[in-house]
């Protein structure tokens, strides 16, 4: 039986309200993966998870005066930082009411609550009127969305008539088997789908294509950089989880990896609501 979406909300909401401390940890501000050029590239973590932020907001398109949406902002980095370099007023929202807490705080702290805001918000029932922005990004959100043509309906909705849409997303490159179907579906996720099966549903929700960038290659090292943080934070965190719990969120994260790495890719997909050029 399918998930009932109030309850899927829910459980995404509690997910990231309980996992907040230890997701700040070992992610910090971007709870995304990082963007690597190629094997040489020598940047932490931290650098290639801002790198990949800048890789977002060059395919956004906007400057000063225009209006950014981040569909599923976490804590507020990647807003934040395309806030910064593009000058763009942004509004991010999320179902988890700790990460839209910390995510003003953030923005009053950096001198930007002025031109970005945080809301919590569904993904597929957007609070804002219809061609209210200029551009949107979903960062690692979809995943979290089992009715994905719906949230993107909304994107399509909310945006002004040639405003951009930016994904970047997991994706499915070979069917999990059961073990690993079983682990996925233990967090308040669904099966991503295969990039081709992407492009169709924006396509289908209403977007001219613009790019679609296989980023698999760019993102792989998020994985090795995801293991080495959470055995570094293992002491650090004792006291906020205690021994048993954090045990068992560190091994649920760390089985996480081991699914994606074996079966996900990742796309950077750039599409266009129709009306202007």
């Amino acid at each position: 039986m399918a998930e009932d979406p109030a309850t899927r909300s829910q459980r995404v909401s509690t997910f990231y309200d309980l996992m907040g401390t230890f997701l700040d940890a070992v992610y910090g501000d971007n709870l995304h993966y990082g963007y690597w050029t190629d094997e040489h590239d020598q940047a932490t973590m931290p650098q290639a998870q801002e790198r990949l932020n800048d890789e977002i907001a060059a395919r956004l398109g906007v400057g000063a005066g225009d209006r950014v949406l981040d569909i599923g902002c976490g804590t507020g980095g990647p807003t934040r930082r395309i806030a910064h370099r593009t000058g763009a007023e942004a509004d991010g929202i999320s179902l988890s009411g700790r990460q839209v807490d910390r995510a003003n705080e953030l923005a009053a702290e950096e001198g930007l609550d002025r031109r970005v805001r945080f809301t919590r918000a569904d993904a597929t029932d957007l609070p804002f009127p219809d061609d209210s922005f200029d551009a949107a990004l979903a960062l690692e959100v979809l995943v979290h969305v089992p009715d994905k043509t719906a949230a993107l309906i909304e994107a399509h909705r909310v945006l002004r008539p040639g405003g951009r849409l930016v994904l970047a997303e997991l994706t499915l490159t070979r069917p999990m088997g059961p073990e690993q179907q079983r682990i996925w579906s233990g967090m308040p996720m669904s099966t991503p789908p295969t990039a081709e099966a992407y492009t169709g549903q924006v396509r289908d929700a209403g977007f001219e294509i613009i790019e679609v960038l296989d980023a698999s290659e760019h993102v792989r090292r998020s994985h090795r950089a995801t293991r080495e943080a959470v055995a570094q934070q293992r002491e650090q965190l004792s006291g906020s989880y205690g021994p048993r719990v954090l045990r068992q969120v560190s091994n649920a994260v760390l089985d996480l990896q081991s699914v994606a790495e074996s079966c996900l890719g990742y796309v950077l997909l750039t599409a266009r609501r129709s009306g202007r050029d």
